[in-house]
């Protein structure tokens, strides 16, 4: 018999989204709100019942990636705060509802807000036009003032890293290399989310692809090609965490946090780890169900990070739902994973079709399952849903029950 797991007192009561997706009409701060007054109608609060804010990762110096301050919220909506928090250094995107549940549970807040907002579709308009040639300028001169490299970075720029996606395709090629991993079967993967994002409305990519498309798709960075890599957008994401006794007054079933886990046992880094092929992501999935009774098995849908392709087929080997190095056998054809399949996987489209929210959009999703709100992509009697954000040394998952 396990012990208390305390982030059982916790449970989900409302989510809200507000997608702008690649228009950049509208404030971050715009968004966020919107997404606020959704979550807070879905759950039956008021913003004076939020005695909590969460958030990741706090203040970002890189453009786009954190627009919206805990700071901006609280003043706009004139909350009252108990506990607040936003941090970088952090299991990942979905820390900041672990977070959360770690408050309601010690009683330091009863309901608390938690955020994830980007602009980053926005940001790259706005850098592109510093850095366009201008008549004022002399031939030659860029716009933009060159910036410092420093930090981790500073050891990866002078090999020409230059984004995410060149560790992630070293993870993608060992995969390759050790397992026979193939494009074929990351394709299956990309085709199963946007099938799912065409009955989606608030995906970005809802039009047809097909495995011609994908295989003949401009490679970013070998083997990850366009449809392997989560496109940028403007977005806000709304998760409310409730005490669970004030949970069950609310307008809706709440949905339990039956287990978290945020384990980080290896290396703090994106390219050495002593297996390339798993990352933090096994860490964390490992230390998820020593923390419950319930098994993968039980799981009636997945909705795992794909940031970039490989990332959810690393999540699948590390949650155990299939064997290390099986996971492009267990998505090969997309029968398994499809919405009829044993393991319904991405069923929003995934930020490869939905587009990019850090793992909040498949929380939010995960949630519509639980609920039964999810229209025609619903699977049917979901009751037990898994979340997992994160790929290097970033790694969270949460294992949700519906009452």
């Amino acid at each position: 018999m396990l012990a208390e797991i305390l982030e059982r007192r916790a449970a989900i009561t409302g989510v809200g989204l507000a997608m702008a997706g690649r228009r950049a009409d509208r404030s971050a701060l715009n968004l966020t709100l919107d997404a606020v007054f959704e979550a807070l109608a879905d759950a039956g609060l008021r913003d004076s019942d939020i005695d909590g804010l969460s958030s990741w990762p706090g203040v970002s110096a890189t453009p786009g990636m954190a627009p919206v301050t805990l700071r901006d919220v609280k003043e706009s909506l004139g909350l009252q705060l108990n506990w607040f928090a936003a941090s970088p250094e952090a299991p990942g995107q979905l820390s900041a509802v672990m977070n959360a549940a770690m408050a309601v549970a010690c009683g330091q807040a009863r309901h608390v807000l938690c955020f994830r907002t980007l602009n980053q579709y926005s940001a790259q308009l706005q850098r592109r036009s510093l850095s366009a040639p201008s008549a004022s300028r002399p031939p030659g001169a860029s716009g933009a003032t060159p910036e410092r490299v420093e930090g981790l970075m500073s050891w990866i720029r002078p090999f020409n890293g230059l984004s995410a996606a060149h560790p992630i395709a070293l993870v993608a090629k060992r995969h390759m290399h050790e397992y026979g991993t193939t494009r074929e079967q990351l394709g299956a993967l990309v085709l199963n989310s946007r099938r799912n994002a065409a009955l989606n409305q608030r995906a970005l990519y809802r039009s047809p692809l097909t495995m011609e498309d994908y295989l003949g798709a401009r490679m970013i960075t070998e083997p990850l090609c366009l449809f392997d890599c989560d496109p940028p957008i403007d977005g806000a994401t709304v998760v409310i965490v409730s005490h669970i006794d004030a949970a069950r007054t609310l307008r809706k079933r709440p949905l339990r946090i039956e287990a978290m886990s945020g384990a980080l046992h290896g290396r703090n880094s994106w390219d050495q780890f002593e297996d390339l092929t798993s990352m933090a992501a096994a860490d964390a999935g490992r230390r998820l169900w020593e923390r419950t009774d319930l098994k993968p098995g039980d799981v009636d849908v997945a909705n795992l990070y794909d940031g970039f392709s490989i990332l959810t087929l690393i999540w699948l080997e590390a949650l155990g739902f299939c064997a290390k190095g099986e996971s492009g056998a267990f998505v090969e054809g997309g029968t398994r994973i499809a919405l009829s399949g044993s393991l319904p996987l991405n069923t929003g489209g995934g930020q490869l079709s939905a587009g990019r929210l850090h793992g909040f959009g498949l929380l939010w999703e995960t949630c519509r399952q639980l609920w039964s709100e999810a229209g025609e992509r619903q699977v049917p009697g979901a009751r037990v849903g898994i979340t997992a954000a994160g790929g290097g040394p970033l790694a969270g998952c949460l294992l949700l029950t519906r009452e």
